[in-house]
């Protein structure tokens, strides 16, 4: 590098995008990080253009973004970063330790809005917000970096190339579409759901999976993930993952504005005593005596609308709680045709047979005794009834469409004390107690599920019937090949005191989609797949 001004200190990391190291700088003193970028990288432009792109990033001045000190090509032709140390480390391990509370990830996601505000406002769009590029300082705070990359990469994008993280795509990042500062903050909106429920609301098995899950599905909401959400927060969260880039956000800093609030407001218990009793005390004993009064009157009337609304979410009413199901269950799953029997032609009676006498109780009165037994003669039949008419016939077209195949379904279970339940398009397919006592042999059972495309659903339930986690996912029912759906299920602790079950599904095969994965597989390069 330049007459050898910085000093190299350390290894920091390597990735996809370079190597980054810390050195300090000779010549002021002070303390940096250095990232080395690829020679792949460069290919997409000349090293003239990333250093023009480099120049108008370090005219950005924020808090929450990492500053940019310097750039320069080193003599192997590689240009080189010289940007602002952080004493920290990325927000990855944050998001693998599970969800964060709901006011740090709003105080969190409005810094960084207000950061992507003001490069927007400079005409700067970052284009790769994901976990990775974001630094927890040792004061707790976050800051935006690689804009220096980003902005590189989203200027030599015109090739048609989908380039970033594919969990935090944007709509029209996946169609090649322009972009804008809004496609910042649907990325944004992802992050921002993911550290307040745990999981990604767009987490596919494949590239194209996930790409048609971002065009195509809407997540569920985030207080169905976490009961401590308020309401208000969802509307939050499905403006951000808007589809239309009209109906989100404007700017950074009008997301901002929405976030704060929540940043500000005190957690609430989920307790119903608890929130009743945190409200003002109410001042004067007519208050107290008339509030008394009307929930005396009110309570019989709406006490089934006050559970109802306190119980948050709960079970279906279709999840039914069995016994540790046995290991051959499959073999009771199966459908077997049952042997059609011909019914005679004829029925003949044997002869002589007398009526039995019926006994009364012995306070009624006696019956009168009939006057000769009813016999019928041996060579007497019954008549013959008429055959049944022939059933209804039905077009190939409509035999076609109520075809089932069988859907494997297997369970590796290793915690006790919770419900499975499967449901296929919000309908509930197989259900079972959890339990960790029995042999260590996976659960197989065997249902039948039409042909054609499913948004299936895994969901774990605790014993008070409360839903712990879930999982969704697209997949095709064929009759070609083996339909598998594999679960398991394993014990998870958190900060040494909580205790939680992790959930991991393999879905059937989600790959034979003409009508969804074609379009978004199109998009994306061979390169990424």
């Amino acid at each position: 590098m330049e007459n050898g001004r910085y000093e190299i200190l350390e290894t920091i990391g390597t990735g996809a995008a370079g190597r980054v190291v810390k050195a300090r700088d000779t010549r002021i003193g002070r303390i940096v990080a250095l990232k080395t970028l690829l020679s792949e990288l460069t290919e997409i432009g000349s090293p003239e253009k990333f250093l023009h792109e480099a120049r108008i990033i370090g005219q950005l001045n924020h808090p929450s973004i990492v500053g940019l000190f310097d750039v320069g090509i080193e003599e192997q032709g590689n240009p080189y970063l010289v940007m602002e140390y952080v004493e920290g480390k990325t927000l990855e391990p944050v998001l693998a330790s599970g969800p964060i509370p709901l006011q740090k990830a709003c105080i969190w996601c409005a810094d960084l809005a207000k950061a992507l505000s003001s490069a927007h406002q400079a005409g700067i769009i970052h284009g790769d917000v994901k976990p990775a590029n974001i630094l927890v300082t040792q004061e707790g705070r976050v800051k935006l970096g690689d804009f220096g990359i980003a902005r590189f990469v989203t200027q030599m994008s015109c090739s048609g190339k989908v380039l970033g993280t594919p969990a935090y795509l944007s709509p029209e990042q996946i169609e090649g579409k322009p972009q804008d500062g809004r496609s910042d903050l649907f990325s944004l909106g992802i992050l921002l759901y993911q550290l307040v429920t745990g999981v990604r609301p767009y987490d596919g098995t494949s590239l194209g999976a996930v790409c048609a899950q971002i065009l195509n599905v809407t997540p569920p909401l985030p207080s169905r993930l976490n009961p401590q959400i308020p309401p208000a927060f969802d509307r939050v969260i499905q403006r951000c993952l808007a589809k239309d880039p009209d109906k989100r956000y404007a700017s950074g800093e009008e997301l901002a504005r929405d976030l704060y609030p929540f940043a500000r407001s005190v957690p609430q218990s989920s307790s119903p005593w608890r929130l009743w009793t945190a409200q003002p005390l109410l001042r004067g004993a007519v208050w107290v005596t008339g509030v008394l009064v009307l929930l005396a009157a009110g309570y019989i009337p709406a006490a089934p609308q006050v559970r109802a609304h306190l119980r948050i979410p709960p079970a279906p009413a279709t999840v039914v709680y069995l016994p540790m199901a046995p290991a051959d269950l499959l073999g009771y799953a199966k459908e077997e045709p049952l042997e059609e029997v011909p019914a005679p032609a004829e029925l003949v009676l044997p002869a002589k047979i007398a009526l039995r006498k019926v006994a009364r109780h012995s306070n009624a009165a006696a019956r009168p005794r009939p006057a000769a037994k009813q016999t019928l003669a041996a060579n007497e039949t019954r008549p013959k009834l008429p055959a049944p008419a022939p059933g209804p016939v039905f077009p190939e077209a409509m035999l076609t469409e109520t075809r089932r195949a069988p859907l494997q379904i297997e369970i590796q279970a290793h915690v006790s004390g919770a419900t499975l339940a499967v449901f296929a398009d919000r309908e509930l397919l197989f259900t079972t107690a959890l339990s960790a006592d029995g042999p260590d042999v996976p659960l197989r059972v065997e249902r039948k599920v039409p042909l054609g495309p499913h948004q299936f659903r895994v969901a774990i339930y605790r014993p008070d019937r409360s839903l712990q986690t879930e999982k969704e996912g697209l997949a095709e029912i064929r009759g070609d090949t083996q339909n598998k759906l594999a679960i398991q299920i394993r014990h998870h602790s958190r900060f040494f005191l909580l205790h939680d079950n992790a959930l991991e599904v393999t879905w059937p095969d989600a790959a034979a989609y003409p009508d969804v994965n074609s379009a978004a597989r199109a998009a994306v390069p061979a390169a990424m797949k």
